[in-house]
């Protein structure tokens, strides 16, 4: 029975965004072992803080290349 064997390698993911109307640029990081993880615990941050984010950007890093490979 072939089990599909989840990926134990964590990445970091960067979040970009602004709120309302604030001109000012957001930024939080999160590893996970997949992007879906990472959007998971920035919307939980979201909702727990009462943050309506705009104009999100969403990034991986490449440590191999060291910069951030933009996901969005």
């Amino acid at each position: 029975m072939g089990k599909t064997k989840e990926s134990s390698e964590l990445f970091e993911f960067k979040f970009e965004y602004h709120l309302g109307k604030n001109r000012e640029l957001g930024e939080k990081f999160y590893l996970a072992r997949t992007l879906r993880e990472a959007v998971k615990d920035f919307r939980h941050t979201c909702r727990k803080r009462c943050l309506n984010p705009r104009h999100l950007h969403v990034s991986r890093w490449d440590r191999w290349n060291e910069e951030w490979n933009r996901l969005n």
